[in-house]
C-alpha cells in the first residue's frame, strides 16, 4: 500500500492562456490539471533549480547523437573519464551534500529522469545492487556510459562495478559495501 503524503492547499492567479494550455496538456495526458502542476513543480523541485545553476544545456536527442558519432571512440572514452571522476561528485555534493551509495542512486535516478540520459532499473538484492540504464543512442553513447559511470562510481563512494556495455544498454552490478 502506498504511503500518501501531506498536501497543502495553495491558489494563485494565471493567465488565461497559460491556464487554456495547461489545460489542454494535463487533458492530453489524461490527468487533471492539478496532477499536471504537481508533476511540473516535482520537476523543478528535484532537477531545474539545481541544473540552473550548473550552466545545462537542452538539446534534441537526434543533434546529440549526431555530434557524438563525430568524436572519435578513444576520445569518448576519455572524455567520460575525466567527466564522470568530477561531475557526479559536484552535482551530489551541492544537491544531497554529501558523497553515500544512497545519494548516487538518487543522483543516478534524477539525470535519467530528468535529464535524458537513459531510461532506468535500479534491482537490490540484499547487498546486491544491478543498474540498467537504456538508451536509442547507440555504442559510444553506451561506452560513454559505461566509462562515466564507472569512474564516478569510483570517485564518489569508493565503489568498483562490473559492468556490460551494449549497444543501447549498459549494465552495471556492484556489491554495497
Amino acid at each position: 500500500m502506498q504511503k500518501s503524503r501531506k498536501t497543502r492547499l495553495r491558489t494563485f492567479r494565471l493567465e488565461e492562456e497559460l491556464d487554456s494550455l495547461l489545460q489542454k496538456d494535463a487533458e492530453s495526458k489524461d490527468i487533471s490539471v492539478n496532477s499536471l502542476l504537481s508533476i511540473i513543480l516535482t520537476k523543478y523541485a528535484e532537477w531545474d533549480r539545481y541544473v540552473e545553476k550548473f550552466s545545462v544545456i537542452t538539446m534534441k536527442k537526434e543533434s546529440f547523437k549526431t555530434m557524438l558519432s563525430a568524436i572519435d571512440g578513444d576520445k569518448v572514452t576519455d572524455i567520460s573519464q575525466e567527466l564522470g571522476d568530477k561531475v557526479p561528485s559536484q552535482f551530489i555534493l551541492f544537491w544531497f551534500k554529501k558523497n553515500t551509495l544512497q545519494n548516487y542512486l538518487k543522483y543516478i535516478s534524477l539525470i535519467c529522469k530528468h535529464g535524458g540520459f537513459a531510461q532506468y532499473e535500479i534491482e537490490q538484492d540484499g547487498r546486491e545492487y544491478t543498474i540498467t540504464l537504456i538508451h536509442e543512442l547507440g555504442e559510444k553513447w553506451s561506452n560513454f556510459l559505461a566509462n562515466w559511470m564507472n569512474a564516478g562510481m569510483k570517485s564518489t563512494i569508493g565503489i568498483v562495478p562490473r559492468i556490460d556495455v551494449m549497444q543501447n544498454s549498459v549494465i552495471s552490478r556492484f556489491t554495497a559495501p
